[in-house]
């Protein structure tokens, strides 16, 4: 068990070293894997860098990933994300501090399409900060409160982070996307609660509200936006489509309504969309390629065993077992992004659920619902760094005002951890068991 624990320490601690560098996540793996072939004295072969490698990204499941980063940028390139941020300022914009609503009520649709937390923040904030600070709200409460919504998107299906854990974990996509449903609506509950209580502390301004006959038309405008979300889940718990392929159907659905229905949509667009998201989704698969020798080498090691021995000895039980994971993980989220602790650590985690008999689907919702929290906080809080870049606000002062939505978020996730049925009902009730 000591040379087990020194091998992935030495593993562990190249990459933790060559990303505390500068070096990009991809090449921080590979020249851990790499070092770590090297110093074991020829007993892993070479070539094992090279065939993981290849086997880290060959799935066919992965295209999913691109086709929902594409289909978020036609989404805003094609006015659909201005028509989504109307209907909700017409719904909610009238109680106080009412853009805040907005923000979240905006955000949990647009979760519906994007399934990635940076992609909403940059689709909603660049529209809505603007609008909160002519409305003189402070910049950095509109950073905050948009980064906070934002937190959703990997969390209500469809989603990119559990795209990644499922195939690291042989589970379920459809299932975890439905099991993120309740969970993700819980999350905007909380947030708007939240929202309401510091909006009438501060006493923050609010629209007049909007008449029956405005509302009907910024719905019948954002009708086309709304049922997108609702033919991506009904088309995967009803078997037409795979996770993949709802991820095709997004595509041709949010360039249809943006070139022809919407009409904001140019041709000349569509290349300049494939490619930005091109580059942002290959920088994830790339990281996912190169976890493929990382995760070959530590299940060679058999870390994962070693762990159950270990928390054996501590407990029996799934409870604490669970709470250590979370307490793990939200420390976990400070440091990295979720890509990077998904295919680094998840995979260790696996023989530790099955030997406490925690459901795999309800794991993923926890897992990922801190490293969401993650990205709120520092030093890593890749989203609200986001988020204060575009309010032009001080990033320290964004992260104070980001805290009260913190506090809500963690509540959600004491609530989802000890009541398992809130990630578990739905997926046996659509999906059965």
């Amino acid at each position: 068990m000591t040379a087990q624990l020194l091998q992935f320490a030495v593993l562990m601690g190249v990459f933790l070293a060559t990303l505390a560098l500068g070096v990009p996540v991809f090449f921080s793996m590979g020249l851990a894997s790499l070092a770590f072939i090297l110093t074991t004295g020829g007993s892993v072969p070479l070539n094992v860098l090279a065939s993981s490698l290849v086997q880290g990204i060959d799935s066919f499941a992965f295209l999913a990933i691109p086709f929902f980063f594409i289909a978020g940028e036609l989404m805003n390139t094609g006015g659909i994300t201005r028509r989504l941020i109307a209907f909700s300022a017409a719904l909610v914009g009238h109680i106080r501090g009412g853009l805040s609503h907005v923000a979240v009520v905006a955000s949990m649709v647009f979760s519906g399409v994007s399934g990635s937390g940076v992609a909403d923040a940059s689709a909603i904030g660049s529209a809505l900060i603007p609008a909160m600070k002519q409305d003189r709200y402070p910049a950095d409460y509109a950073a905050a409160v948009v980064a906070a919504a934002a937190t959703m998107g990997p969390i209500i299906p469809p989603s990119i982070a559990f795209v990644v854990y499922a195939l690291v974990t042989e589970t379920s996509v459809g299932r975890l996307f439905v099991a993120g449903a309740i969970p993700g609506l819980l999350m905007a509950a909380w947030l708007l609660a939240t929202a309401t209580w510091i909006a009438h502390r501060r006493a923050f301004p609010y629209s007049k509200r909007a008449s029956l006959a405005h509302v009907w038309s910024t719905f019948r405008d954002a009708i086309f936006a709304l049922v997108m979300p609702v033919i991506i889940l009904g088309g995967i718990v009803g078997g037409v489509v795979t996770p993949t392929e709802a991820g095709v159907v997004a595509v041709v659905y949010a360039a249809l309504v943006g070139l022809f229905v919407y009409r904001e949509l140019r041709v000349a667009d569509l290349w300049r969309t494939v490619r930005e998201s091109a580059i942002s989704s290959g920088l994830i698969l790339m990281m996912i390629a190169a976890s493929g020798t990382f995760s070959w080498l530590v299940a060679n090691m058999a870390i994962g065993d070693t762990l159950v021995q270990f928390f054996a000895s501590i407990t029996d039980s799934p409870l604490v077992m669970l709470i250590v994971i979370n307490v793990f993980f939200l420390v976990w989220g400070l440091a990295l992004e979720p890509p990077v602790a998904l295919v680094t650590i998840v995979p260790l985690l696996v023989p530790l659920a099955n030997a406490y008999q925690i459901d795999l689907v309800h794991l993923g919702v926890i897992v990922v619902l801190n490293l969401m929290i993650g990205q709120l906080t520092p030093p890593s809080g890749v989203i609200t760094f986001l988020t204060a870049q575009l309010a032009d606000a001080p990033i320290a002062s964004v992260f104070r005002q980001a805290f009260p939505f913190m506090m809500a978020l963690i509540l959600v996730l004491a609530l989802v951890t000890f009541v398992p049925a809130l990630a578990l009902w739905l997926p046996g009730l659509l999906i059965g068991p």
